[in-house]
């Protein structure tokens, strides 16, 4: 073990000098031509010898745009990594490659702040948690530390939307692993996550009645005013349920200023702590929906789900914690400190689909989806060794 230890002590310029590498390559999740130069930097970089590669085309996805007609929108593919399949104990490592960055976006390169904190876009979120996997996984294999452990390294580009795209192929997947790894970065002074609210986006197209402001505005219905009462009804449920937040993000509508508008659209996202509250939530939403049906010239049409179920601290979840700070104290590493946070990912949907899992083993970062974001580079290291770590005890069979 120590051998592997040491190995990856020598490896931290590199794993520094990669993460600038691939940080500085935009793959922001609309920018189909940025997520491909890195799909394919990935396919080349990865590099495990041992492992079967393959790359996974994804199903579009339906949206609603900004006047409300439905478009279907493509992404890049998913790429997939598998080692000894056919082992009786299986592991999953999953992350994005995707960024909240678009390719115009004025935040694009990597900079060095100090010694041990780069700053840049994706590094912590999640860019450096496939540093780890990687090196991890090279470690493991080169000092053959976890013969009866098969894994699979999963890479999405659609995370930072919600995982439209890659959510089937993730409930797919979970039934066939024991354990799930996810790499998204741990918190700014070193918590892990150990439980999450659920998560839905939702859009409203609201259909009025076109009519001339001031020979005949009694005859018009005006999509815009029946928008903001529908959405400040919704902006009153935050609070109504333990946890539950409500934030109105987007509205559009209107023209010309002489003419009532007939259509409107508004975009929220919900979070909510327990299915208890994902009923009640739905069932306000639905009568709400409802009662715009019901008056006189008016549409109400809604398009979006809870696509993240709440993800609970479970028997299984709390086995892998314990086994996390375990390691941790033996890597020489401070006690691990769990919360709970109102962020989600990917390990929502894995437990959902009936897969324990542990979502925040990614290097230490903060500032995510600003230009401020950065990474803590010594952590790329630590949390390697960690990952060594817990593979070679989930080849022995004393992870669960």
């Amino acid at each position: 073990m120590n051998a592997a230890h040491h190995w990856l002590d020598a490896q931290q310029e590199a794993m520094r000098s990669d993460l600038v590498e691939l940080a500085n390559q935009n793959s922001g999740s609309n920018n189909l031509a940025g997520l491909e130069q890195v799909a394919q930097w990935l396919e080349a970089w990865m590099d495990f010898p041992d492992a079967t590669a393959r790359r996974i085309a994804l199903p579009p996805r339906c949206e609603i745009d900004d006047l409300g007609q439905e478009i279907e929108l493509q992404t890049g593919p998913a790429l997939r990594w598998d080692c000894r399949p056919q082992a009786a104990r299986r592991l999953l490592l999953a992350i994005h490659y995707d960024t909240v960055f678009p390719a115009g976006h004025p935040f694009q390169r990597c900079r060095i702040l100090d010694s041990d904190r780069l700053q840049g876009p994706g590094v912590a979120d999640a860019k450096g948690g496939i540093v780890v996997i990687r090196n991890a996984l090279r470690a493991v294999e080169q000092f053959g530390l976890a013969p009866d452990c098969g894994w699979t390294v999963l890479l999405n580009p659609d995370e930072e939307l919600g995982s439209p795209h890659s959510s089937s192929l993730l409930a797919r997947l979970a039934s066939e692993f024991d354990v799930g790894f996810l790499f998204e970065p741990a918190l700014p002074t070193g918590e892990m996550v150990a439980q999450r609210k659920g998560s839905g986006n939702f859009t409203v197209v609201i259909g009025g009645r076109s009519a001339h402001a001031g020979r005949s505005f009694e005859e018009g219905r005006s999509a815009v005013a029946k928008l903001c009462e529908f959405l400040y009804g919704l902006h009153g449920l935050n609070g109504q349920r333990p946890g539950l937040t409500l934030n109105v993000a987007w509205i559009g509508g209107g023209g010309p200023l002489n003419v009532v508008p007939d259509r409107a659209v508004g975009r929220w996202n919900v979070r909510l702590s327990d299915q208890e509250s994902i009923a009640w939530f739905e069932s306000e939403l639905q009568n709400r929906v409802a009662a715009v049906e019901q008056t006189e010239g008016f549409t109400c049409h809604v398009s979006g789900n809870i696509t993240s179920p709440p993800k609970l601290r479970t028997p299984a979840i709390e086995a892998l914690m314990e086994a996390i700070g375990q390691e941790s104290l033996q890597l020489g590493l401070e006690e691990v400190q769990w919360v709970s946070t109102g962020g989600v990912c990917d390990g929502n949907k894995l437990a959902a689909a009936g897969l324990p899992n542990v979502d925040t083993l990614g290097p230490i970062g903060g500032g995510l989806h600003s230009k401020e974001e950065w990474v803590e580079t010594s952590s790329l290291v630590d949390k390697s060794k960690l990952l060594v770590n817990l593979l070679q005890r989930f080849s022995a069979g004393q992870l669960l």
